[in-house]
């Protein structure tokens, strides 16, 4: 194995982390006012809470990003986003988000939606895209960040 590869790799999976952990941190913040139902919205318990969920979230999209790498056999495929690859990291994204919000809220009970929450066959709208959305933005700006020079250079860098 290439150090240089390996390293690179590393660093591609602690940004992808942190710009999906900032980013869901915000999605986050934004929505739960038509996630939670009966919420006192206490920022002692509201603050880490949502810090907590985003930090799962993160950990989702980045094993995303893992999957579609093995999928692809490219750990670089976020230097370049076709439609395919949106079209998967949507469909990923919506199936995982999916699961989860069906399980909390029709399995566990562990959350209800009040009236301002949009929904789908039961499930909220924006929880059911959050994952798709804050991991496409994710995988972007870490694209961009990563690979921005080599663009300039017009160099396709290979990661298999």
């Amino acid at each position: 194995m290439n150090p240089k590869l390996v390293g690179e790799f590393c660093l591609g999976c602690l940004l992808i982390f942190i710009c999906s952990y900032t980013v869901n941190f915000v999605w986050e913040s934004l929505h739960a006012v038509f996630l939670y139902e009966g919420h006192d919205f206490n920022a002692r318990k509201y603050v880490p809470m949502v810090g907590y969920v985003s930090l799962i979230d993160g950990f989702l999209v980045l094993g995303i990003y893992l999957f579609a790498a093995a999928l692809w056999r490219d750990a670089a495929w976020i230097q370049e986003m076709s439609w395919k690859k949106i079209g998967t990291i949507l469909i990923a994204g919506l199936v995982l988000a999916a699961a989860i919000e069906y399980r909390k809220v029709f399995v566990t009970r562990a959350w209800s939606y009040n009236s301002y929450m949009p929904t789908f066959f039961g499930l909220g709208l924006s929880p059911l895209l959050q994952l798709s959305m804050t991991g496409l933005w994710a995988f972007w700006v870490s694209g961009r960040v990563l690979y921005q020079s080599d663009k300039r250079k017009g160099k396709r860098m290979a990661h298999t």
